[in-house]
């Protein structure tokens, strides 16, 4: 976090480039002419203002025992850091949330501020954090305690706590939590309960009926087994996201992900440590769909295993892509790269030329990544092609895992790299309710990854 706040020209700058141009520019007019300024307006408060916007958008981490480094719910906890506040804000690093504005559909549970949101907060850091009249406070934001969607109907946990040490660097920790159900199930909604939100960063749940998460937690002391990136095994389905601050996944009705009998949930948590020893027990919550489904959730991705990043470039260009075999939906994406990602933009190309832009992050940040879910299902018609465009960083950068810088290629480990674009959707049509209809989607994407695979390999005996 920097400190400090913008004066002078950058001031101004900030001003301007927040829409409070009209303002500035018509006491400057009314200068020009002689004619008296309007009255200055009365810069903004803690108790009118920037209360309410602290509650909506920074509370979710900035609360007492919560994943943030300090609590942001009373005036005092906000006047001693306004000016960081206030630079943080004005740079978009916080609220985190990496999407870039204005670029592709809507998304739901959009964190970030509004530009008029930004500028309430920078003119109040400039005037000093006012606090305002007590009367004008909001009355404190209620954050729900327990399962925001009632009790599940399956509820998984380790069997035992995970000890987090004081200090060191972040833990990526995969616990396997069998399911034991007696039959193939469809899940409509997906909660996390971590027990402790001071060291959980974020999680990442996937479907395993391969039983080899269960051969790695074996092979590993202690509850669970080490896994930077993603679960650490060969196949497995994507289940769910979640960080400090999201909202349950819920899908829309006739939607769901089938669970299958006997599978195993491997969540893969993030902690981050707090500079004393923690605890953590996270609990998953599983709903069971109510009514009918139709369509069956699936994810596959746009990916690239044959990139190499040379020692010392720092503008790699890395492309990958996706054919999309026949008419869907898509409701979420999900980029994802390592510790050398710089930036990565999604767009799909339809086979009459058209583009849609689907998602960018600018400024990737690995502790800062997630899975953004549509307002509204996006067609992806048969034929057309879900593309991908990456940069990357191999100079000798402080996030670089390799000092001195070597050529990476693809691979799961932290000194590896990735360029995967997962996107998760839905058969268009598709009614599993109908007598003779199965959910086949997992093996039409199995078998053209395996076409591609056998092109690839034929290409390289050549």
């Amino acid at each position: 976090m920097r400190l400090g706040v913008v004066r002078g020209a950058s001031r101004l700058a900030g001003l301007l480039r927040l829409g409070l141009v009209a303002g500035v520019a018509g006491m400057l007019a009314a200068a020009s002419h002689g004619q008296e300024p309007a009255r200055k307006k009365q810069p903004p408060t803690f108790t009118k203002d920037v209360a309410a916007i602290l509650q909506a958008r920074c509370q979710n981490c900035h609360r007492r025992d919560h994943v943030g480094p300090f609590p942001l719910e009373t005036y005092e906890q906000a006047r001693k850091r306004a000016a960081d506040i206030a630079v943080v804000v004005a740079d978009r690093i916080m609220p985190p949330w990496k999407p870039e504005r204005g670029f592709g559909p809507k998304l739901k549970h959009d964190q970030s501020l509004t530009p008029e949101e930004m500028a309430i907060i920078e003119a109040w850091a400039e005037a000093g954090a006012p606090r305002g009249d007590p009367k004008d406070m909001p009355p404190p934001r209620r954050f729900a305690t327990d399962w925001k969607l009632g009790t599940p109907d399956l509820v998984l946990e380790p069997a035992e706590d995970f000890a987090i040490p004081a200090a060191g660097p972040d833990t990526y920790r995969c616990f396997v939590l069998p399911t034991n159900l007696v039959r193939d199930t469809f899940l409509s909604a997906i909660d996390f309960r971590p027990s402790n939100l001071r060291v959980v960063h974020h999680i990442t749940a996937f479907i395993d009926v391969s039983g080899a998460a269960r051969q790695r937690d074996e092979a590993e002391a202690g509850p669970g087994y080490t896994s930077f990136t993603g679960p650490g095994i060969p196949d497995f389905d994507m289940l769910g996201f979640w960080a400090a601050g999201h909202e349950p996944i819920s899908l829309p009705k006739g939607i769901g992900i089938r669970m299958p009998r006997q599978a195993d949930v491997i969540l893969q948590i993030h902690y981050h440590p707090t500079g004393k020893s923690e605890f953590d027990r996270t609990r998953l919550g599983l709903y069971a769909a109510r009514g009918p489904v139709k369509q069956a959730l699936h994810w596959n991705a746009a990916q690239n295993f044959e990139f190499q990043l040379p020692a010392r470039q720092s503008h790699i260009e890395v492309k990958a892509s996706w054919f999309i075999p026949l008419d869907l939906e898509a409701l979420a994406v999900s980029p994802h790269m390592h510790l050398l990602g710089k930036d990565m933009r999604m767009t799909l190309a339809y086979r009459d030329g058209r583009t849609l832009d689907l998602i960018s992050i600018p400024d990737w940040d690995p502790a800062w990544q997630s899975t953004y879910h549509f307002e509204k299902p996006i067609v992806l018609p048969a034929g057309s092609i879900v593309k991908v465009v990456a940069h990357f960083d191999n100079s000798a950068h402080a996030r670089n895992p390799n000092q001195p810088p070597r050529l990476v290629k693809w691979g799961h480990s932290v000194n590896d790299e990735m360029c995967d674009a997962f996107i998760a959707v839905v058969k268009r049509d598709q009614d599993l309710t109908v007598p003779g209809t199965r959910d086949d989607l997992a093996e039409i994407f199995a078998r053209q990854r395996l076409r591609n695979f056998r092109k690839e390999a034929a290409k390289r005996r050549r």
